[in-house]
C-alpha cells in the first residue's frame, strides 16, 4: 500500500519534472532568496522533499542538489577557507539520511534563513558542526510555524462552520431576540448566549 502511494509521488514527479536538470533549475539557489518573507506557502507547497528526489532521480542527484544549496552558502560568506570536498560530501549525505522528509523549498528556506544570520555565523571557515547545530534550530522553528498554521487552519474551519442564525433572523436580530428571552429568564437563551468552550 505504501510503495503504490511512493509509486504514484514518484511518477507525479516525474511527469511534473520529466528531468532532474530540469527540478534543479527550478529549485536553484536564488529562488531560495525569495522564500523568507512567507514560510506559510513553503510549507503548504507540493514540491518534493529529498528523499522523494532521491527515489526519483536518484541518490547522486540528491546529493548534487544539496551541495549546491552548501555550496552557496560557502560563496554568500565567503569565508577564508571553504568545506573540504570529502566533509561536503559527508556533510551531504548526512542532510539526505536524516532530513530526506525536508521539501526542497523547506531546505532552501533554512539556507535562506542561515544566510540572514539568524541561526549562527561561520568563524573563518565553513563549520559543518555550526550548520548542523543551525538545522536543528530551524526544524524547531519549523515545528513551531507548522503548529501555528495548524491552528490557524482550525480557527479559520470553525469560523466557516460558525453559528447561521434561524430563517427569518440576521445575526444581529437572533442575538437580540437571545437577550431579550434571557432578561425573561428564558435558561436555554441564557446558555445559548454563554461564550463558547476553548
Amino acid at each position: 500500500m505504501q510503495h503504490t502511494a511512493k509509486g504514484e509521488q514518484v511518477a507525479c514527479l516525474m511527469k511534473r519534472f520529466s528531468t532532474g536538470k530540469e527540478l534543479m533549475t527550478t529549485f536553484n539557489p536564488d529562488v531560495g532568496s525569495r522564500l523568507p518573507g512567507n514560510y506559510e506557502k513553503v510549507y503548504n507547497s507540493d514540491a518534493p522533499t529529498i528523499g522523494l528526489v532521491s527515489t526519483a532521480y536518484g541518490r547522486d542527484l540528491s546529493l548534487q542538489w544539496i551541495n549546491i544549496q552548501l555550496n552557496s552558502i560557502d560563496q554568500f560568506t565567503q569565508v577564508k577557507n571553504d568545506l573540504p570536498e570529502s566533509s561536503r560530501k559527508e556533510l551531504a549525505e548526512l542532510i539526505l539520511s536524516h532530513y530526506s522528509a525536508l521539501k526542497l523549498p523547506e531546505f532552501m528556506l533554512f539556507v535562506a534563513r542561515f544566510k540572514l544570520g539568524l541561526y549562527g555565523k561561520f568563524y573563518g571557515s565553513f563549520d559543518p558542526i555550526a550548520f548542523c547545530e543551525a538545522i536543528k534550530k530551524f526544524m524547531s522553528d519549523r515545528t513551531i510555524e507548522l503548529e501555528r498554521m495548524r491552528i490557524r487552519t482550525g480557527q479559520k474551519e470553525a469560523e466557516e462552520r460558525a453559528f447561521v442564525p434561524p430563517e427569518g433572523f440576521t445575526s444581529l436580530s437572533w442575538y437580540q431576540y437571545l437577550k431579550q428571552r434571557a432578561q425573561e429568564g428564558d435558561v436555554n437563551a441564557i446558555e445559548q448566549l454563554k461564550p463558547p468552550k476553548q
